[in-house]
């Protein structure tokens, strides 16, 4: 019984034992709930400028897109915005061919390039064009209005004129005069623009602007988004006496070309796009009428695709068209933070249930410490059975023959032939441990041999250590199959292991008549020549074909699993495997069982020598 002094410090240690537990937990548990807090409301309050930098990236992406179209159509040749240009060709001769504008495919975000001169109001010569791919006759009909609409537009509204300033670091150049006649020539010019050679090399001055954007909603309400650009051609007084092909660019002329953009591109794919490429998981692209979540938590940041991305408006109202929307939901913020505190109060509880039963379960814990002891002593037991089964075999009969119980030779013979095969039994077992850490050193240095001959070596020895009365092996080992890399040692433990396998786990049941013995066999399989060893017992389950190899791993529950092992013999035979560049594996065979294989790499055709 404890004495009081023993039970005055018991009492002391368990006050201690409260004190120095609760307070810490106490001042803990007040950190963690504050820093729930804490990084909720700091979640919360990133949220505003996480959704405009999405906004940003996507607003980016975008006008990244639409400069490279831009710069694109920038490289295009003044002269191709005609439906005839004259090229400059290196023998000099003259041909006027056909606009690349009307042969060449038309990009996805274009419907139709246009021209037209606005040299003399209410004389605009409008042009369009759709590339080698045009579109319906109605949709060609209403771009070619679209287009005579834009050009009286810019003759109507000041506004639109000064959309496109042409500043002095725009392009200048010196253009030849074919390239200006040819801009303004017909069909029926050919011959007059032929009879004028000596004119079409004199340089005419001329500036051409950048694009700029415009946008405005049709006559009809359709939304037009335009990309357009000025050219100036001085006047050239030279050519005022000339053919009529030349006098109508004498006075010089003040043109304008771009291209159409398609709104369902510009306004529906291309944003789709770039939202699927730019936001993250917790942002949504939202379209115009598209809500988020309906219960008030979120975040919007705006996006107005044409008033962000420098697009040119009649009215204010119109900068606003089509606009899109990042969200961010924030009910997935409040959502964790219920969560998190409904796990912190639940750590809160289970903490002062621990309180309660902190001295129960320090006494526990120490007679676990203990069982856990004994635990382990029974698995280092069970581990030493695999050696003392073959002790006590060898001591049983060597004891019998010392004694001289045993007289008839033959008997004497068989006892010392089991005393022999516990022993090299004995060996293999000790010799596995030793020959995991041997092959973990580096892979062997393997020669090409004859595997069936290898195997051949071992059949006896395999046959003497069967259990039973009735042979359980049956052999296949043809001749005449190509060399392989191997090593001995390596042949042979990886025999000793897979046959030992099957004996243990799929043994022969010599009470059925035509029960089928074990097949070892050697034959070609791939590109080598495979060791198999076949049997008729439960098979291995797919999942765990891969698992057998690994060290210490055996099928099934330790606590029911009455076949002994140490889990080691399947795990040196894919060492063994490795050591010579073969491939272990377990395959299903056909009328139940299993099939374990080791493949061996078939060695290298040797020189002929001279």
């Amino acid at each position: 019984m404890p004495q009081p002094s023993t039970l005055r410090t018991q009492r002391t240690a368990l006050s201690l034992y409260a004190v120095l537990l609760v307070l810490p937990t106490l001042v803990l548990g007040f950190l963690q709930w504050h820093h729930i807090v804490r990084e909720r409301d700091n979640e919360l309050a990133e949220v505003p400028r996480d959704a405009e930098d999405a906004a940003l990236r996507f607003r980016k992406v975008i006008q990244e897109e639409l400069d490279k179209l831009i710069a694109s159509e920038s490289k295009r040749p003044l002269e191709h915005y005609n439906r005839y240009y004259l090229p400059d060709t290196a023998s000099g001769d003259f041909t006027l061919l056909q606009s690349p504008l009307v042969l060449d495919t038309r990009p996805n975000e274009i419907l139709a390039w246009f021209a037209f001169d606005l040299t003399e109001p209410g004389d605009g010569r409008t042009q369009t064009f759709f590339g080698g791919d045009p579109l319906t006759p109605d949709a060609q009909s209403t771009l070619e209005r679209a287009s005579g609409e834009l050009c009286q537009r810019f003759f109507d509204h000041p506004w639109m004129r000064r959309s496109m300033p042409v500043a002095r670091a725009d392009e200048q150049l010196a253009l030849p005069v074919r390239v200006i006649a040819a801009n303004a020539a017909s069909a029926d010019d050919a011959d007059c623009l032929s009879a004028q050679q000596m004119w079409l090399d004199e340089p005419v001055d001329t500036v051409i602007g950048d694009f700029s954007l415009l946008f405005y909603l049709g006559s009809d309400g359709t939304p037009r988004l335009v990309a357009h650009r000025q050219v100036l051609v001085e006047s050239v007084p030279q050519l005022v006496a000339t053919a009529d092909c030349m006098q109508r660019i004498s006075k010089g002329r003040n043109l304008v070309n771009g291209f159409f953009l398609d709104p369902q591109w510009f306004f529906d794919a291309l944003p789709l796009t770039v939202a699927a490429n730019v936001l993250t998981k917790r942002e949504r692209f939202l379209r115009e009428g598209e809500t988020c979540c309906g219960d008030g938590n979120e975040y919007l940041a705006e996006v107005h695709v044409v008033g962000d991305l420098g697009f040119e408006t009649e009215r204010v109202d119109d900068t606003q068209y089509q606009k899109v929307r990042i969200a961010i939901d924030t009910s997935d913020i409040n959502e964790r933070y219920r969560a998190r505190a409904w796990r912190f109060f639940g750590v809160a509880l289970m903490l002062a249930l621990a309180l309660g039963t902190g001295v129960f379960l320090l006494d526990r814990s120490v007679r676990k410490d203990l069982e856990q002891a004994a635990r382990t002593e029974n698995f280092v037991a069970a581990v030493t059975h695999e050696l003392r089964t073959p002790l006590s075999a060898i001591r049983l009969h060597g004891e019998m023959l010392l004694d001289g119980w045993v007289k008839d030779p033959a008997k004497q013979h068989e006892y010392y032939r089991r005393i022999v095969r516990e022993t090299e039994r004995l060996s293999t077992l000790v010799e596995r441990v030793l020959e995991k850490a041997k092959l973990a050193s580096g892979p062997a240095a393997p020669v090409p041999g004859d595997l069936g001959a290898e195997v051949d070596k071992h059949v006896d020895k395999l046959h003497g250590w069967r259990t039973s009365d009735a042979p359980d092996l049956e052999f296949e080992l043809p001749e005449g199959l190509p060399d392989v890399l191997l090593t001995s040692d390596a042949v042979a433990s990886i025999l000793v292991n897979l046959v030992e396998n099957a004996r243990k786990y799929a043994p022969v049941d010599s009470a059925r008549a035509n029960g089928e013995s074990i097949r070892i066999v050697v034959r070609e399989h791939q590109a080598g020549v495979a060791l198999e060893v076949q049997d008729r017992g439960p098979g291995v389950p797919a999942e765990e074909r891969k698992r057998i190899f690994e060290a210490f791993y055996r099928m099934g529950d330790e606590s029911t699993r009455t076949a002994r092992g140490t889990g080691l013999g399947l795990h040196l035979v894919a060492l063994h495997a490795a050591s010579v560049g073969a491939r272990a594996e377990v395959a299903e065979r056909d009328g139940g069982g299993s099939i374990f294989r080791v493949t061996f790499a078939r060695a290298p055709d040797e020189p002929a020598t001279s």
